[in-house]
């Protein structure tokens, strides 16, 4: 086994090759929302050891708008228009009828301990969508033939939230190494690049302030969560250099302010897909992690996501594109 987080994040979460499942769309049952979400543990606890993976989920039959490749429908899909779902069951992954602040639905997440539905024993815990799709139903892959591409999503971690990226040395007296690592997996990912990179939402220090970081970078502003409010998130990478930037909107906030921007060059040959949820290291105790996510989006431009994922037309402050 590998002995460090970020080559896990491109190992672990490998789907195994089989016989495909056609599920059908059915419609969501609705809750009343609530202005203030439940971060409770609502789902029941399972037993490790059996693989919970669905491939060719049902695309979204609605038209998306200008400039759209992908978007999620959580209103009337129970799993949103993805291609797959990684998830010890459906509870996992649901909508309860909470929203976003743009009066968006959202999907909740919730990964207890022993969630495992690679069944890979390594401490790899997930409750995870993956590979977005078009209308046809073909599961979109990214590559230098790519080109330019932007996404756009939404996040909302509760004021309970307790994610971390911790080093083996936050560990100590354990020895990791020793251990192949197992002992001293932490990591905290609600958004891959599956083969590429991907979006961290965790503390980096016991008792230290959460923060956001990509491919392993601090982000510009310094990454707090908001906990307790909605963040906005529009991506844009050039999947022919690997060059990337990253915008973020606070609840609140009217226009996108640049948070981000670098270079991971893509590995040649490798196609990329996208994974969305919560992809944490088994080293938790008994903690249950809960988050929600609004709609997400593939698009040819800013503005077209930016309309798709969240209803507004503002852009960005610093009007780069």
């Amino acid at each position: 086994m590998l002995k460090n987080v970020f080559c896990l994040l491109f190992i672990a979460a490998i789907p195994v090759a089989g016989r495909a499942q056609a599920l059908e769309a059915r419609p969501l049952s609705s809750e009343a929302a609530s202005p203030i979400p439940d971060t409770s543990k609502r789902c029941r606890a399972v037993i490790r050891g059996e693989r919970h993976v669905t491939y060719r989920l049902p695309p979204s039959s609605e038209p998306p708008g200008e400039g759209i490749s992908f978007a999620t429908n959580w209103s009337e899909l129970r799993w949103g228009g993805w291609y797959g779902q990684q998830a010890v069951d459906d509870c996992r992954i649901r909508v309860d009828g909470f929203q976003t602040w743009h009066g968006k639905a959202a999907v909740r997440i919730e990964v207890q301990p022993n969630d495992d539905p690679l069944a890979l024993h390594a401490n790899s815990e997930r409750a995870e969508m993956f590979s977005m799709q078009d209308s046809g139903g073909t599961e979109i892959r990214e590559g230098s033939a790519s080109g330019l591409q932007y996404y756009a999503t939404s996040y909302y971690f509760p004021t309970t939230w307790e994610g971390q990226q911790l080093p083996w040395s936050a560990f100590a007296p354990a020895d990791c190494s020793a251990d192949d690592g197992n002992a001293c997996n932490s990591w905290a990912f609600v958004w891959q690049f599956y083969g590429w990179g991907g979006l961290v939402a965790a503390q980096r220090v016991i008792g230290g302030p959460q923060r956001y970081m990509f491919n392993q970078i601090e982000f510009s502003d310094g990454g707090l969560l908001r906990l307790g409010k909605w963040t906005d998130f529009v991506f844009r990478v050039d999947w022919r250099k690997g060059a990337f930037a990253i915008w973020r909107r606070d609840e609140g906030e009217r226009q996108f302010r640049l948070a981000l921007e670098g270079t991971s060059p893509v590995p040649p040959g490798r196609r990329v897909y996208v994974k969305q949820g919560l992809y944490r290291g088994g080293r938790v105790g008994e903690r249950t992690d809960v988050l929600w996510i609004g709609p997400t989006v593939r698009g040819a431009t800013f503005s077209a996501v930016e309309r798709q994922a969240f209803g507004t037309n503002d852009g960005r402050l610093d009007g780069r594109d």
